[in-house]
This record gives C-alpha cells, structure tokens and sequence, in this order.
C-alpha cells in the first residue's frame, strides 16, 4: 500500500546575526520502506530519531525534500493540492497529545463532523452517533468539549475523527504515550479491533519496544534521521544484528532476574548526536563499542542480510 524511496526532510537553521549562515537539521536522510497492504509497520528509535517527522512527510503534512512516497501505487509527492485533498481522506494520523489535536472551543460532535462536512458527507449527524459508538463512547459524549473528557475518551474522538472519511492508512503517532497504563491497553485493544474490522494499513509509530512487539508485523529501527534495521518483529527482536537495536531491546523490562542476568549487555556512550552536524561515516560509531576506523570514514549501506531483514552495519552478524 505505501512505498517510501530514499525519503529525505531538511530543515533550514539559520544562525548569527551579523553574518548569517543556514545550516540544514536532517530529520529523514534517505529513508526507504514499504508497507504491506492490512499489516502494521512500526518505526522506533530515541527522541529526535526521526520517526514522526517521516509519517509526516508521507502524509505530506511536511513537504518532503527529496524522495517519494507511492499510496497504492500513485506517487503523492508528485501531486498538486487539489490532487491531494482527493487521497487525503484515504490517509489519516492520529497524534501523540489527544488534548492538543483536540480544539478546546469544539464540541465533540463538531470534531468529528468538521472532516465530514469539508467532504460534503451526507447524514453528518447519523455518521457522527455510529462513530462514537465504534470507539466506544455514547451519544451524550456528542455535546460535551475535551477538556470535560479523560485523556482516553479524548484520544477515542481523535480515532472517531481520524476514521470519518473511512481511510485505508492510518499514521499512529506514538497514540497512547501520554495516556494512564490502563487506558493505553483500552485503546491498543480499540486499535486492533478497528484494524480487523476496516482492514486498515498502520504505520505504528513508538519508542515502546513492548507495544511495538505486541501491536506490530514488521519494525524499522530508525537512528539519526536514517533507517539502520529493518524486518518482521521476529527478525528484529530475536535475532538483532545493529548494536544501537541491541541497546533498545535492553530497554524492555524482564520480569525474571534470572533471565535478566543472563543478558548480554551492551553499553552505549553519550548522546544521540546533533542532526545539525552528523558525524563522518557511520552515523552511530561516536557512542558504537564495536566501531573500527572504516566505520569513522565509510558510511555502511543498508543491505539485506536475510530476506526481509536489512542492516545498516559494516559488521552484521559478526558482533
């Protein structure tokens, strides 16, 4: 359903007063992927990894620098406004703050029929009731304002906005980091049945390795704007070939001691570095344990090591 090829979004900086200089924050730097058609692909990595900022661009919500993106085989980064306001209904996202993607002066009816009537959508009112009643809430919910909902109901008018125009791609953009444990397990559960039920498409977007695993079919690790691991979540998290994917799965807590004992552990150094100025060669061998001098001059390719399962490393499966 998606194809993302060497995908890049530049930000200009500009510095100084007297004597300015434009510097450019590679947030995506030559990302590429596709998405299955009915499948949830997740993208993870730290803060600042470039994560949201790529299902931005997909959607064009960001006008990418470089690169495509293809929805069902119609490439989007070629076409004008008015083309895209024809697709856009098709693809949707759901975002991390459900208060913040809310307008606070909004009745919650308004939210949902806001898309509905940019469409011309019949029967607004009797498509508004049958929304709420997907995601779980009632007609009383109809009248109220977000600030009078918990994080939950509020992210579940998000959904109901988000499925209106009944898309076939959905954009999750970390959907439950903000909400209460308990509630982040109602709405995944509330996520999966609609993906059943509408055969959606998800781009799950997360730094939880434990949701991601739970929610997900294939994972690309993103670190620096770049893509450094990619594959089925069997692939990825029982068999990591990237030392920085090795670093997030030590994340993921283990209940057992023993078992955690037995953990080879990775340690990594400092900080995730500027976009603003990537280092040399290898974008991650600054904090790496296992990095050599090619990998401070040569930048490793992503190449295929197993079918489906691609690394950015110039030592897969030799660490």
């Amino acid at each position: 359903m998606i194809k993302v090829e060497h995908l890049k979004k530049y930000f200009p900086i500009t510095k100084g007063f007297i004597r300015k200089k434009t510097l450019y924050l590679k947030a995506v730097d030559d990302v590429s992927f596709i998405i299955n058609d009915g499948e949830t692909f997740a993208l993870v990595g730290e803060s600042g990894s470039g994560k949201s900022t790529t299902g931005r661009t997909i959607l064009r919500l960001y006008e990418p620098t470089d690169g495509k993106v293809f929805f069902n085989d119609i490439e989007i980064t070629a076409l004008s406004e008015e083309e895209l306001k024809k697709i856009k209904p098709k693809m949707q996202m759901i975002y991390q703050d459900p208060y913040s993607s809310l307008n606070p002066r909004m009745t919650v009816f308004d939210i949902i029929a806001e898309p509905l009537k940019e469409y011309n959508y019949k029967n607004i009112e009797d498509r508004v009731l049958e929304l709420l009643e997907s995601v779980g809430l009632s007609e009383e919910h109809a009248s109220k304002y977000p600030d009078e909902l918990s994080g939950g109901q509020c992210q579940r008018v998000a959904i109901a906005r988000a499925l209106a125009l009944e898309p076939e791609f959905l954009v999750l953009d970390e959907p439950t980091s903000a909400l209460d444990v308990s509630v982040q397990a109602q709405v995944l559960n509330l996520l999966e049945k609609i993906q059943k039920e509408k055969k959606l498409t998800y781009l799950f977007i997360s730094h939880d390795l434990g949701l991601v695993r739970y929610l997900s079919n294939r994972v690309g690790v993103m670190y620096l704007g770049k893509i450094v691991e990619l594959g089925t979540i069997e692939q990825v998290f029982d068999n990591p070939l990237h030392p920085y994917t090795r670093m997030l799965l030590q994340s993921i807590p283990v209940p057992d001691p023993k078992q955690k004992s037995k953990r080879r552990r990775i340690v990594i150094k400092g900080e995730i570095p500027s976009p603003l100025n990537p280092p040399a060669g290898c974008p991650f061998h600054t904090r790496c344990p296992y990095a050599q001098e090619i990998c401070k001059r040569k930048e490793p390719l992503l190449i295929e090591v197993k079918e489906g399962h691609l690394v950015r490393c110039h030592f897969a499966g030799e660490i």
